[in-house]
């Protein structure tokens, strides 16, 4: 078990990312946040979240 940087809950990080949100999330963490691994998946959710809603130009 981990523990996320951002909320401190703990995840697996065998646990699969299958919303696609998490995977924009994900992307994010391994491009520009580099934060990937440490982030849970509700978190990854979050950001993705966000991204596609308020910065459409990370996935040009």
């Amino acid at each position: 078990m981990m523990t996320c940087a951002l909320c401190s809950r703990e995840f697996s990080a065998d646990e699969p990312l299958t919303e696609p949100a998490q995977l924009a999330g994900q992307l994010l963490a391994e491009q520009e946040y580099g934060d990937a691994g440490a982030i849970c998946p509700a978190c990854l959710l979050s950001r993705g979240t966000l991204a596609m809603m308020y910065r459409p130009d990370c996935f040009d």
